[in-house]
């Protein structure tokens, strides 16, 4: 009996099982080839050797952070979701041991379908990255299926399903049926990292901003320095959220009161900028983390390669993670369009809102990525030769899984909402 519900709550339940489903697929291909192309390196990227490069083991501990955190927010997006399905199953006489049960066979058959399809895939995989090794990079460098590139993976991966297993168990053990019916289950802190204490406004804004841009300027006096002034850079736009982006946008409302779609439209992106904040930073600094390696090493064919994967899985990866933190907050809205609704907002009006809301969101973050990327990008052309197919496919990794994601997103906020207008 509740294996045959499990399977009908994953049915009922596909989008979002198959978004689960599909980070811990795209998880394991991408660990599965990394460690494999890292080990593969007998000069300098190879990892458990006397010659390691620090940046490789840099970059491995980035890869293995970005990927829980990805599964992490992927397992919230699935679970909490669930949390009203589960409170009902309670309430109606289940106990904690089945409702434990209930939720971990569905989790289990994700892992057990995601993880061997995913590293069968990237065996798979293997003699296409051995062909653009040869013809595209000019390497004679052969990516091998070693034991230790497979221990190692091995281990991340029983971790990761570790890791799984008892978040959900967590939940589902912990969680009265009050607490999965309360809406603050849905939800997460918007507080914030960084404060300036009493500095007067305006100069706090300058400040902020000086913060922000100056590294990036100081991009272009040392390459080996760029990571460094990158992640500086963060810091002064983290500031610059919550001191000049957002305080703008209620100067934007103050002087337009009247124009009800332009009101609420900024803030809810107020709203989501504080919600996103750390997975918008978390993004960007694995981007330039990435970049700044992949401008750096772009000599060695096997890191040139490595590097660039990384960039593309991460950020789909992280995107995702944006996905799927916007979309569980999503399912708070409701009452504020039924607010709406009541007050005269017409269904083109909340379309409206819906859409400017996205695109504001999602470009803000691509022109803040772009803007760091165009500059180590220009840093590289300046110290390189970079192809422009190179530069093309930078660009594009980084801009194109956001583009996917803000129209998932808008097709899931129509979705969270539709049902709040009456039929006319």
């Amino acid at each position: 009996m509740i294996v045959r519900d499990a399977l009908r709550s994953l049915r009922d339940d596909f989008a979002r099982s198959f978004f689960y489903w599909l980070t811990l697929l795209l998880t394991s291909i991408f660990i599965y080839l990394f460690f494999n192309m890292m080990m593969s390196d007998p000069d300098g990227a190879s990892l458990l050797t006397a010659g390691t490069d620090p940046l490789a083991t840099l970059i491995s501990v980035t890869v293995i952070v970005i990927c829980m955190t990805a599964i992490l927010f992927a397992n919230d997006f699935f679970v909490k979701r669930k949390a009203k399905e589960l409170a009902v199953r309670l309430i109606c006489g289940a106990t904690a041991l089945q409702l434990a049960t209930y939720l971990l066979i569905q989790t289990v058959i994700l892992l057990i379908i995601a993880i061997p399809i995913g590293l069968i895939i990237a065996n798979m995989m293997i003699p296409m990255m051995n062909h653009l090794l040869a013809s595209v990079l000019n390497s004679s460098l052969v990516i091998a299926n070693s034991y230790e590139a497979n221990l190692m993976v091995g281990i991340i991966l029983g971790f990761v399903v570790f890791f799984v297993i008892m978040l959900n168990l967590s939940f589902a053990l912990r969680n009265a049926a009050t607490m999965m019916f309360s809406k603050d289950i849905m939800t997460a802190s918007e507080s914030g990292i960084f404060y300036l204490g009493n500095v007067p406004g305006v100069l706090k804004k300058i400040l902020c901003l000086v913060l922000w841009l100056a590294p990036i300027a100081l991009f272009y006096t040392t390459e080996s320095g760029m990571i460094v002034y990158a992640l500086l850079s963060l810091v002064g736009l983290n500031m610059c959220i919550d001191t000049v982006f957002v305080p703008w946008l209620s100067a934007r409302n103050e002087k337009n009161p009247s124009k009800l779609r332009a009101f609420v439209k900024d803030g809810f992106i107020r709203h989501d900028l504080r919600l996103l904040k750390l997975n918008l930073l978390l993004m960007l600094g694995c981007a330039c983390l990435l970049s700044t390696s992949l401008v750096s090493k772009q000599t060695k064919p096997i890191e040139l390669l490595m590097y660039t994967m990384s960039f593309i899985v991460m950020n789909v990866l992280l995107s995702l993670a944006v996905l799927f933190k916007y979309s569980t907050d999503l399912t708070g809205r409701t009452r504020y369009f039924m607010t709406l609704d009541q007050i005269g907002c017409t269904d083109e009006d909340s379309a409206a809102i819906r859409r400017g809301e996205v695109i504001g969101f999602y470009g803000f973050i691509t022109l803040i990525g772009l803007l760091y990327l165009v500059n180590i990008i220009a840093v590289g052309h300046m110290n390189h030769d970079m192809s422009a197919g190179f530069t093309a496919v930078f660009l594009i990794g980084f801009a194109v899984p956001l583009v996917l994601c803000a129209l998932l997103s808008m097709y899931s906020y129509r979705r969270a909402v539709s049902t709040i207008h009456d039929p006319r």
